[in-house]
């Protein structure tokens, strides 16, 4: 997995590359957390480029959403594809994650 940052006025858009699963959770977990401080109070999702997700991908996911909302940061979707979006509203998460353009 491999995550890369791409910092506008306000928004931070984070894209994720590759499988996002229980074998490179810990990993992306670095990479996702890396810097936060100087992440802006937008923060993006590309996910389009993930090749596989887990439950251990999403519960990152959730985690970080989280994680960011308690440093007053919002967290959004913008951009996925047909696997992830079927993996999130198989665990009926779709609501957790608005889908902003």
């Amino acid at each position: 997995m491999k995550i890369t940052r791409k910092k506008t006025k306000d928004t931070t858009t984070l894209s994720f590359e590759g499988d996002f699963t229980i074998y490179h959770v810990t990993e992306s977990k670095e990479e996702l957390f890396a810097d936060h401080e100087r992440l802006t109070d937008k923060i993006a999702f590309d996910l389009h480029n993930v090749s596989e997700i887990d439950t251990a991908g999403v519960q990152l996911l959730l985690f970080a959403k989280v994680f960011f909302a308690k440093l007053d940061k919002t967290v959004f979707i913008v951009k996925s594809n047909e696997m992830v979006d079927a993996v999130l509203t198989k665990l009926d998460l779709t609501s957790h994650f608005s889908l902003e353009s």
